[in-house]
């Protein structure tokens, strides 16, 4: 059911539903950055986990920080993931910038 509007640039009825709108490549982009890497950081905090106690943490941390073993789960997949979005962000950046075959930037349109 459209209201006789043509297409937008996408190619979709101006009446569409948003979800079936494209996303701009910065959306994308940004997406794809976080979600990789919030998995990565899941995977990585089970792992580093399994083998070390958040408590044993707290004696190596500062004297005046008092760690439960939630809030070192917690600062723990946070610096993962932060870790982890800096190496997806520098991964999107190459993808992005690299320059294809024929010598062209990636994302010209000429």
């Amino acid at each position: 059911m459209t209201t006789g509007v043509g297409p937008n640039k996408q190619g979709l009825p101006e009446d569409a539903p948003r979800a079936w709108r494209r996303w701009s490549r910065r959306a994308q982009n940004l997406i794809a950055i976080a979600w990789s890497s919030f998995l990565a950081a899941a995977i990585g905090t089970m792992v580093f986990f399994g083998h070390v106690d958040p408590t044993d943490l707290d004696a190596i941390s500062t004297p005046v920080a008092d760690f439960s073993a939630l809030t070192g789960y917690a600062i723990g997949f946070f610096f993962f993931w932060i870790i982890c979005a800096i190496a997806s962000l520098i991964a999107v950046f190459l993808i992005r910038t690299s320059r294809r075959q024929d010598g062209r930037a990636r994302g010209s349109h000429h």
